[in-house]
């Protein structure tokens, strides 16, 4: 055990300070009235200014500046009032730079009245930035992506499925030519026709399914049912589809999003659920497109749970999860015992066509 310190009456006092002048996250100090009483170094590092600058001025006007004022003013308003606040928002430093800080503000009460406020400003600017060009790497994938689907599906159609046409076309005709010969060669004939009838159905529909052209020709209105109907048709899982009537055309991205979600929805059904029915609800409310896919399988615990558990979900519905987001979106499954729910809105933005 450490031995005992005596700690005379200032010592907590003495602590406190040491504490704030240390520590690596810009931190001022405010009075009842919002007046400047003190700052740790790492404040006056991070905004430039002088401690007899800051007590010459209203804090907000001179690290808010005149576009940001009103923010300011309603945050210092929450804390003054006793409330603890919490934000992301942008000061200006001395030097005119703008800088991105997360905020805390922190009301100090003493026998239930106001004694001062504490306010802790860290500088996540760099931080955001490194998530900027995350965000502007991951879509400059998803571009690439959407195009070698695209080339992909045009190589399947116009070589791959043309090809077998060909060998379609050849078996009829090996077919008649047989028609008075051997059974066996004729059932061989027969079988292997059947077989490229089925490579050129599949080929046909993952073409398709890598990049429909019902969605580039007409939107979600025939893609969504068209992608429902050829679901059922291969898994025998039925599907109810509820959509809003006239949906109408939107940017590439929302559409492709929107499309992709549901599609992986029905993927995971078929891989994980073992639900004989799932629900897809595509609505237009207000300036979002919001639609869930719902099973009413196992689920993905025994337990009722609006987290989405990690070991069981697979990359395709994280990467929607972060599509979503950066369209300004939001995502979540619910999973229980009785089923799964797959839930997002996509903010339609500026209509661009049709």
């Amino acid at each position: 055990m450490c031995p005992s310190t005596r700690m005379g009456p200032d010592t907590p006092a003495l602590y406190l300070r040491a504490l704030i002048e240390t520590c690596p996250i810009a931190i001022v100090v405010l009075d009842a009235q919002h007046h400047y009483t003190m700052c740790n170094p790492s404040f006056e590092r991070l905004f430039q200014y002088t401690p007899n600058e800051l007590a010459s001025a209203n804090l907000d006007y001179l690290i808010a500046g005149p576009e940001r004022l009103e923010e300011a003013f309603g945050l210092s308003r929450k804390v003054l009032q006793g409330s603890r606040v919490h934000a992301v928002a942008q000061r200006r430093r001395r030097d005119g730079m703008i800088v991105d800080v997360e905020i805390y503000g922190i009301p100090l009460m003493l026998d239930g009245a106001l004694s001062g406020v504490y306010g802790l400003y860290q500088d996540v600017t760099e931080r955001n930035h490194a998530k900027k060009a995350v965000r502007a790497m991951a879509d400059q994938l998803d571009n690439l992506q959407q195009e070698e689907r695209r080339r992909i599906a045009r190589e399947l159609h116009d070589s791959t499925s043309q090809e077998l046409a060909v060998l379609n076309w050849n078996l009829t005709r090996l077919r008649t030519l047989v028609a008075d010969g051997d059974e066996a060669l004729k059932s061989l004939v027969e079988e292997t026709k059947e077989i490229a009838y089925q490579c050129s159905a599949r080929i046909r529909s993952a073409s398709y399914l890598l990049h429909p052209p019902l969605l580039g020709e007409a939107g979600l209105t025939l893609a969504i049912p068209w992608l429902a109907e050829g679901f059922e048709q291969r898994s025998g899982i039925r599907v109810m589809l509820e959509m809003s009537e006239g949906l109408g055309r939107y940017g590439d991205e929302v559409e492709i999003a929107v499309f992709r979600i549901v599609q992986e929805g029905l993927s995971n059904v078929m891989r994980h659920s073992g639900s004989t029915v799932v629900k897809i609800s595509l609505y237009l409310r207000d300036s979002s497109l919001e639609l869930s896919v719902s099973d009413e399988g196992k689920g993905y615990s025994s337990e009722s749970t609006t987290q989405e558990p990690d070991n069981k979900v697979g990359v395709g519905i994280r990467g929607m999860r972060e599509r979503v987001e950066q369209l300004g979106g939001w995502f979540k499954i619910e999973s229980t015992s009785q089923g799964t729910k797959l839930s997002a809105a996509v903010p339609i933005g500026v209509v661009s066509r049709g």
